[in-house]
């Protein structure tokens, strides 16, 4: 797990050295240059040492008397059966580095290699001397999103990195906000990729690699969950149950077995949950050493919503090594400052994380997390109201229609929400989740100049995430996956944890799992097994009795209590800036500001305060 950066192009290493300089904390272990002034291209790296802690492991490495250059950040897990499988046709190896077997299995299979390889994975890679029809250049995601991969094209140029600091720290971004991101943001707390919110670059998606072959660019879909289960879900289409727990079982243990793989202590975030506590129970059956899990608690004043009695009795249970982390409410002021600062581009989530992290990479190096369970089970409350029936009645009456929308509009309610709802169909119903300002709100809220392409923009968001040709917990579980996992939990997860130079590994996100859980009929993920009950059948082992029916709870900060106490003259401040005022209506800045005043803060102000400090502390404006 590292930070890389670089430039295909030109050869510049003070550029590249600014760049690594500026995410140094992803790679705290060492650091390297490399460049080539003929090509020309440049490639940098920050090193947090997990596979091959030797200095053989250190990066840019090559291959093939020196043929071969890369830069690569995440693990492959998968790396010492590859390279038995590659030893088998004569290469040969220097060091243990799952590094060196990524460039010896490039060098034999081409880019068809990334459809072996198992893990998480972003790397860029030169061929100084490419056979006939290979790329010179390549950069790589894997398939889902799990490591992040930043770039942007000035003239000829292709300037990479790990993170937006990075780039930003090149000098060639055009630094202005992308206004689609913005809308983004401010629709639910996150930009969605493969934007950033600077106008220009762009994040590398999931299963693609863009290549460069003399003068010619191209991006390639190398992997993509629909297509890639279309056989499996042919086969899976008359599966018994016990055939299907019995192998998912099977899968769980594999994914524990791969995502175990490392030469230093790996720990778990463990909230007491269906999935942490899973994954921490995976670990115990595949590892030999004590797991250390860790947990974030709050003082007294914020007990409701404090997790820790379920997480000590999972701990307890699978004989962990348990953690706490209490916040208090004296904290917060010092927390929103270091998010601000270590949060690389704005979003809403990711401070828990954060915390956790903070004090896990005191202990341990990796951990591992649950990410990913809800968006493959079904386990997320609007899978039910998703999958229920559309109301077709009003179709032919449309006037009706609009007078449900007028009447909402007018005066918000849970009745009018519910029926339009109801009448929307499935790309209208995704694009109304985890909204901070609605469809409705929006005309009350923001600048007139943001309003017109608001409720629209949303829209186009989720036909890009729709399938068809698959089942209704399919075409949610694809549109979740590629949405909100992947911009919102994935890249705060990764951005969160490395700002203390720790790694994260979503051990429910290895990809044959992955592929076999969304490929399930959806009688498996609804019915008789909602609230993911065929998931808890599969590990009912690994949970005290307490836990075996408990109803899921959503991890939240305490963010009003936050912004009510010692974050008020911050937020205050923060309201009364030229970028609010360019953002939202004064109206609205009036009525929010007093009711921060009166300690009663919308939820929402948390996701704007983040946006707002974020862009003092980049000295960028909303034009």
């Amino acid at each position: 797990m590292c930070g890389i950066s670089g430039v295909y192009g030109v050869s510049d290493e003070a550029i590249v050295n600014r760049m690594i300089d500026a995410q140094v904390h992803r790679g705290p272990d060492g650091r390297g240059i490399w460049s080539e002034s003929k090509k020309p291209v440049t490639f940098g790296h920050c090193r947090l040492s997990i596979i091959d802690t030797s200095s053989l492991g250190h990066q840019p490495m090559s291959y093939d008397n020196e043929r071969l250059w890369i830069t690569y950040n995440g693990e492959l897990y998968n790396f010492k059966e590859l390279r038995l499988e590659l030893e088998s046709f004569g290469y040969l190896f220097n060091s243990n580095s799952d590094t060196e077997v990524i460039l010896a299995a490039y060098k034999h299979w081409g880019t068809e290699c990334l459809k072996k390889f198992r893990g998480m994975f972003a790397f860029a890679l030169v061929d100084k001397n490419p056979p006939s029809g290979w790329p010179d250049f390549l950069l790589v995601r894997d398939r889902l999103g799990i490591k992040p991969l930043l770039y942007f094209e000035h003239k000829s140029e292709i300037w990479f990195s790990s993170e937006l600091r990075g780039l930003l720290a090149s000098g060639r971004v055009d630094r202005k906000i992308d206004q689609k991101a913005l809308l983004d943001y401010l629709g639910v707390g996150a930009v969605f990729q493969n934007r950033t919110i600077i106008k220009g670059v762009k994040s590398l998606l999931p299963g693609y690699f863009m290549e460069i072959r003399g003068q010619e660019k191209k991006i390639v879909r190398y992997w993509d969950l629909h297509e890639n289960t279309k056989t499996l879900r042919e086969e899976l289409k008359d599966i018994s149950t016990n055939k299907a727990l019995s192998h998912l079982s099977v899968l769980l243990q594999e994914a524990a077995k791969y995502n175990l793989v490392s030469d230093v202590q790996v720990g778990a975030f463990l909230s007491g949950g269906i999935d942490s506590t899973a994954v921490v129970g995976l670990m115990g059956d595949k590892s030999n050493k004590k797991i250390k899990t860790f947990s974030v608690g709050f003082d007294q004043e914020n007990q409701t919503i404090d997790e820790r009695g379920f997480a000590k009795l999972a701990s307890k249970h699978l004989d962990c090594e348990f953690k706490e982390i209490i916040v208090s409410s004296s904290d917060a002021k010092k927390i929103f400052s270091q998010i601000i600062s270590d949060i690389d581009q704005p979003s809403i989530d990711g401070t828990n994380t954060w915390i956790v992290s903070q004090a896990a990479s005191n202990s341990v190096k990796v951990a591992m997390s649950g990410l990913g369970g809800d968006e493959l089970f079904a386990g997320y409350e609007h899978f039910k109201w998703l999958t229920k029936k559309r109301i077709s009645i009003f179709d032919s009456y449309p006037i009706i229609v609009n007078a449900i929308e007028k009447v909402h509009a007018f005066r918000p309610n849970f009745i009018t929400e519910k029926l339009l709802f109801k009448i929307a169909g499935t790309t209208k119903r995704l694009s109304m989740l985890r909204r901070i300002i609605s469809d409705f709100d929006s005309k009350k809220i923001l600048n007139p100049k943001l309003q017109p392409s608001f409720a629209e923009h949303f829209i186009n968001l989720q036909k890009q995430y729709l399938i068809t040709d698959a089942d209704k917990i399919q075409q949610i579980s694809y549109a979740e996956i590629r949405g909100y996992l992947l911009s919102t939990l994935l890249r705060d997860s990764d951005i969160m944890s490395m700002a203390h130079g720790l790694e994260v590994r979503p051990m429910l996100l290895d990809h044959p799992l992955v592929e076999y859980i969304y490929a399930l009929p959806e009688k498996f993920k609804s019915g008789e097994y909602e609230d993911k009950s065929f998931f808890i059948e599969s590990v009912l082992k690994y949970f005290p009795p307490e836990l075996k029916n408990r109803k899921k709870m959503g991890f939240e900060l305490p963010f009003i209590h936050w912004m009510a106490g010692d974050l008020k003259p911050q937020f205050e401040e923060l309201l009364n800036s030229q970028n609010a005022h360019t953002i939202f209506q004064s109206s609205y800045i009036k009525k929010t500001t007093q009711s921060l005043q009166k300690g009663n803060p919308p939820r929402a102000l948390w996701a704007w305060g983040i946006l707002l400090a974020w862009l003092e502390k980049h000295q960028l404006k909303i034009v």
